[in-house]
């Protein structure tokens, strides 16, 4: 049997358990079983009270008079009132574990790559050569790749950076990191700069952390200033394909990307540059406080401080490590060449999952809860007594 027929098979065999699955009715919250005691705690006080009560009554002594005075009491009611407590009880605590059922389940495919996005977002992101601007171009090439990522199953970290470098380690749930990005501002990142070496060192330790199987994120990723390149002979050999991919403008001024480079070929990581901007320069806007737009920074002899795209740098990084060089066309994405290049790459050894999206069942509980808590609170506890 060929490759093809026994890849089909696999697929067939996991695309049958993911059908078995929806098939079955699952507790989401099951470690909340305890919550059901409760039920039980409250049939415990209703028959404690009513001991009470006829213990009072019997006090009292006079039993023909004590009939009278309990005339009008609704024991019924106050039986039922019991019962439909007690069983709101319950449909409350299975509403708390959420019952599951049903719903849809997809083949999420092991691609056998971790890859790192660096984005630079120093202020020079914000120049206008570009259509309609670099960062915007940038967000719109950034969700495009996410969603690519998200359905072929890589993992992808993040690394933020101007003249220092922040991120968020590899992870498989997308919708994390587009909130990471959304927050990132090229008129907020400080401090201003292009340091494309501490972003690449930031990102080539997410890689070595996903080798070691760490997931967290380390208490010094958060920010990083001077972040330190991982220490050798203790890195794993890497099961799976890895690569950073690095948008920036080039124009680094703030630490040596060379030198991490030459690291991250000694690993085996792949860098993929992707030029933005232009080579002739562009004046790096001045913003407000509001975050408007305000002039041009200037240098000392009041000249506007022009942004250019470091192209020889770039190229540099991408041979030293395998990657390729890319150029923005304002006219087409270039993440797309990006994302052929790493779909060729080999799958990794990790198994294909199956994510189960099931629909909830716990107002199917809830409802029925709040209904008969209301009729315990309707029933009367007194009968409506003749004159």
């Amino acid at each position: 049997m060929n490759a093809g027929a026994l890849g089909m098979a696999a697929l067939v065999e996991v695309e049958a358990a993911a059908t078995d699955a929806l098939d079955e009715v699952v507790l989401a919250n099951l470690h909340l079983w305890p919550t059901l005691l409760v039920a039980g705690l409250c049939a415990v006080a209703f028959v404690w009270a009513a001991r009470q009560r006829r213990r009072a009554a019997e006090a009292l002594g006079n039993r023909e008079l004590v009939h009278r005075l309990l005339m009008s009491v609704h024991h019924g009611n106050r039986l039922l009132t019991a019962i439909v407590v007690v069983a709101a009880a319950a449909f409350i605590g299975g509403g708390l574990m959420r019952l599951q059922y049903g719903g849809s389940a997809k083949v999420v495919p092991a691609s056998g790559l971790d890859v790192v996005l660096a984005v630079d977002y120093s202020k020079s992101m914000l120049a206008q050569d570009v259509y309609p601007s670099r960062s915007e171009r940038l967000e719109a090439e950034l969700a495009r790749f996410l969603d690519d990522a998200d359905a072929r199953g890589d993992r992808v970290g993040v690394v933020v950076f101007a003249g220092a470098a922040r991120g968020f380690p590899v992870t498989r749930d997308g919708r994390v990191l587009k909130l990471f990005l959304d927050k990132a501002d090229p008129r907020t990142e400080e401090p201003g700069g292009t340091a494309i070496g501490k972003a690449l060192t930031l990102a080539l330790t997410f890689l070595v952390d996903a080798r070691r199987g760490v997931d967290e994120l380390p208490e010094d990723a958060a920010t990083s200033d001077e972040p330190a390149l991982p220490a050798e002979g203790d890195i794993p050999v890497a099961e799976n394909d890895q690569a950073i991919i690095v948008l920036t403008d080039g124009e680094d001024n703030a630490s040596r990307p060379i030198e991490v480079a030459e690291q991250a070929a000694k690993l085996g990581v792949k860098v993929y540059t992707v030029g933005i901007g232009s080579s002739s320069g562009e004046p790096v806007l001045k913003f407000d406080e509001n975050g408007e737009p305000d002039g041009f920074v200037r240098d000392e002899d009041g000249e506007p401080i022009m942004t250019r795209l470091d192209e020889a740098t770039l190229t540099r990084i991408a041979e030293l490590t395998g990657g390729k060089y890319i150029r923005v066309d304002p006219d087409a994405f270039s993440l797309d060449e990006v994302r052929a290049l790493l779909e060729e790459k080999s799958r990794s050894q990790r198994e294909d999952t199956i994510e189960i999206k099931r629909e909830e069942g716990y107002s199917f509980l809830v409802i029925p809860a709040l209904v008969l808590l209301s009729l315990g609170l309707a029933l009367p506890q007194r009968r409506r007594m003749r004159s």
